[in-house]
Parts: C-alpha cells; structure tokens; sequence
C-alpha cells in the first residue's frame, strides 16, 4: 500500500513561503524614511537640529556681555581705596527677614571675611536648581544690606563695587537661556543698584 506523500512534497513549499515572508518583511524594515516619506525626509534634512549650549551659537553676543563687565570691573570710579581692617562683627539676625532662615549658612560664610567693596562680606545661599541667593553682609555691624539672586553664580572683589550676576560665560547660549544673562550692579549708600544695560 502506497503511503499519501503529498505532505511531504507541501513541506518544503510551506518553508519557502514562510521565508519569502520573512525575507519581505526585513526588506520592509530596512526601508529608509526617504523611501517611505520622501517629503518628510526632504524636510529634515532642511532643517537645523540645534546643537548643545556652546559659544559657537552665539559667540557675538557672548564678547558683547563680556567687554561690558570687564568695562565695570576696570572703571577706576568703582575701585575702593581702603579694605576695613577693625574688628568685623558677627551676624545681626535682626537685619534681615531670611537670617534665622539662613542662620548657619550665613555664620559659615561670614567666617571667609571681606570679600567685597572694603567691608563686606558675599555669603552665597544655594535656593534650587540653577538658582543661587547672595546675601551682602555690613562686617562693621553685622547687617545684611542686601539680597540678590543669580542663575550661574556671581562676580565680586574685595576692592571694587560691581557685583555681577550671572558672569559672561563662552559655554552659555544666552538665545536659549535668557535667565543666564549677565547684569552688573554697583554698591551706593549702602544698596545695590543695577547698572544699565548700555553703561553707567
């Protein structure tokens, strides 16, 4: 008796079939956007993918910041002739509403002495993420004269009066962080009063 060897000769038409199917679906995965989306691929390549912050993005504006601040910190009119010598006094906690807050932070800082237009000291309080809270501290009483908050960090000397907020940075692109923009300020009786944009 004769056995039915059709399965037999289906079985190797079955295997092909299934990798022909395999094969198209590769074919299938492999396809490029452009062969698929040709248009959208056209579009892409058109446009510009903005790299990360570097100065390249805007290295214009970058030295513009920059001449300005080294123009504030050179200015012979902000130098302070004398650094306070006597005896520097500790923290007035009454002087401020955020001292108790910032209570230890602030003794901690005022241990780095004048650091700042003769007879202040910077104490420099983290308050998030790119957020930083400088407090000027009067070391002849101990007040705290004022508060200013920065994105990147401040600029100061013990023998000038410009403090600057956010210094010029070559890594920052200030198109896309308009909060990094560097701002001069200069002490006066006893405040900090910011400095315009165009100069004095």
């Amino acid at each position: 008796m004769r056995k039915n060897t059709l399965p037999y000769l289906l079985l190797p038409l079955s295997l092909l079939a299934v990798m022909g199917a395999a094969c198209q679906q590769k074919a299938d995965d492999d396809k490029t956007i452009a062969s698929t989306h040709p248009k959208l691929e056209e579009h892409l390549r058109r446009d510009t993918v903005r790299m990360p912050i570097s100065s390249d993005e805007n290295p214009d504006l970058y030295q513009r910041y920059r001449l300005r601040m080294d123009a504030y910190q050179t200015d012979e009119a902000f130098r302070v002739q004398e650094i306070y010598r006597g005896q520097m006094a500790p923290l007035n906690e009454a002087s401020h509403t955020e001292a108790t807050k910032h209570r230890t932070a602030l003794q901690k800082g005022l241990k780095e002495g004048i650091n700042f237009a003769g007879q202040y000291t910077i104490v420099t309080v983290g308050c998030g993420t790119t957020c930083q809270e400088h407090f000027v501290v009067d070391r002849k009483d101990g007040q705290i004269i004022d508060k200013v908050q920065s994105s990147t960090g401040a600029q100061y000397s013990p023998d000038s009066r410009i403090f600057i907020v956010n210094p010029p940075d070559s890594s920052l692109n200030y198109i896309d962080c308009p909060y990094c923009e560097p701002e001069a300020y200069v002490l006066e009786g006893g405040k900090l009063r910011k400095l315009p944009k165009g100069g004095q």
